[in-house]
């Protein structure tokens, strides 16, 4: 049976998706190596969750992986944003609450799956945008949204208790795409934003 369109849509936003975290992950790899890292995974889980699949279980499976792809880009890059601007403990405090929720993901209630995925997004997005807006880093703003977007709106894998403000029909279609390709535009602004706080930092030494 042939594919319909939307399905082609939402694949090829998964390859654009695949294709802009992996090269901003080679870009960044040098000199940032926790944001490479967090847009290496969000690329890695784009590619496979851009393979047909007919199984229901492994359609789950790529439900998930794709949600642990989008919760922890944004929180690696908020602790590259951290680590270059000083703040040791807030970045490691972050990066501890990501690896929590991971852990813990099997475990939690689908209410406190939502919360704790939430707050996690929330937390990610305040430190990128605290500490580029304090240096003016409109680029590294934007970047930061647009990666932190999906995590508040999407629907949390096996979570069901709460109403997600993006509704699961509506998260497997064209506002799904749209959504993808506003994160891989943060993907591409997330270079040029650690690039200029680095050169920044480079010229107050």
């Amino acid at each position: 049976m042939a594919a319909s369109p939307n399905l082609w849509i939402t694949t090829l936003s998964d390859v654009f998706l695949l294709l802009t975290a992996l090269y901003t992950a080679c870009q960044l790899f040098k000199d940032h190596r926790a944001p490479a890292l967090g847009l290496f995974l969000l690329g890695s889980t784009a590619g496979l969750c851009s393979l047909p699949v007919s199984s229901p279980a492994l359609n789950c499976i790529q439900r998930e992986l794709e949600w642990a792809g989008g919760v922890l880009a944004p929180a690696l890059v908020s602790f590259g944003f951290l680590w270059l601007s000083q703040d040791r403990s807030t970045a490691h405090v972050l990066l501890l609450g990501s690896a929590l929720l991971m852990a813990l993901h099997d475990w939690l209630s689908p209410e406190a799956l939502v919360l704790m995925s939430r707050c996690l997004a929330l937390s990610s997005l305040s430190c990128s945008l605290t500490v580029c807006l304090f240096t003016a880093n409109v680029a590294g703003a934007f970047g930061s949204v647009a990666l932190s977007l999906p995590a508040l709106v999407s629907p949390v894998p096996g979570a069901v208790a709460f109403t997600p403000l993006v509704s699961t029909e509506a998260a497997e279609g064209y506002l799904k795409c749209l959504l993808k390709g506003l994160v891989a535009i943060g993907c591409l602004s997330t270079k040029p934003a650690l690039g200029k706080y680095l050169q920044d930092l480079t010229e107050w030494d």
